[in-house]
């Protein structure tokens, strides 16, 4: 009986896969009535999926932004850029970053939430189906390398920041570099992580900045 009922399965469909609980052989043989359907949980709010505790402001120094443009820095604005809000207070500033990089670099903010990844999968698209992996984020690192690595994370950065309101300001490289960092085979350590993206949350909600506003 459970060889013809396996057999009947990879005929019918094919591979599939098959999730831990009752095996499909076993589900022709068993007599037992099915349970109760459990009450489904409320769907949480996508801003408090993942609730962060943003560290005080007063003890972080604000980066420095001011440069003198050049054609090769304007070139490049591409790559290196900063975010602002007006209006926007640390802490939601502080939270609009951490949620945008864990959804730009494979990091589930989700917690294996199903109810939480499919509302953040409404509102962000497959940014948010896409993440979740380290597997998947190395496997990508082998197939298209580092570097489209990194450019997949800025451009989703980029977007998920624009979506939420932010203005985009070109920076030059070395700026940049003191309160951003790339990734690509491999996920930054958490202590620069969090140390560039309390700066980041710092500067996205502190004074308005006096260049360009630049596009998405």
């Amino acid at each position: 009986m459970k060889l013809n009922a396996i057999r009947v399965a990879l005929s019918a469909g094919g591979l599939c896969l098959l999730t831990a609980g009752t095996p499909v052989f076993a589900q022709e043989t068993s007599s037992a009535a099915p349970a109760a359907a459990a009450e489904p949980a409320d769907e949480p709010d996508v801003a408090t999926i993942a609730p962060y505790e943003a560290p005080d402001p007063a003890t972080l120094k604000m980066p420095a932004l001011a440069f003198t443009e050049t054609p090769e820095i304007v070139a490049d604005f591409n790559k290196y850029f900063y975010f602002h809000r007006e209006g926007t207070s640390y802490t939601e500033a502080y939270a609009d970053v951490r949620e945008c990089d864990a959804l730009a670099s494979g990091s589930s903010i989700y917690a294996n939430n199903a109810s939480a990844m499919a509302a953040a999968t409404a509102q962000y698209g497959v940014l948010a189906a896409g993440v979740g992996s380290a597997i998947g984020s190395a496997v990508a690192d082998a197939i298209f390398g580092s570097a489209a690595r990194r450019e997949q994370r800025r451009v989703s950065v980029r977007n998920c920041m624009a979506f939420k309101g932010y203005a985009r300001y070109g920076l030059s490289g070395d700026l940049w570099k003191e309160f951003n960092f790339e990734e690509g085979n491999g996920r930054k350590k958490e202590a620069v992580r969090n140390a560039d993206l309390a700066l980041q949350a710092l500067v996205a909600s502190g004074p308005k900045p006096a260049g360009k506003e630049l596009g998405l």
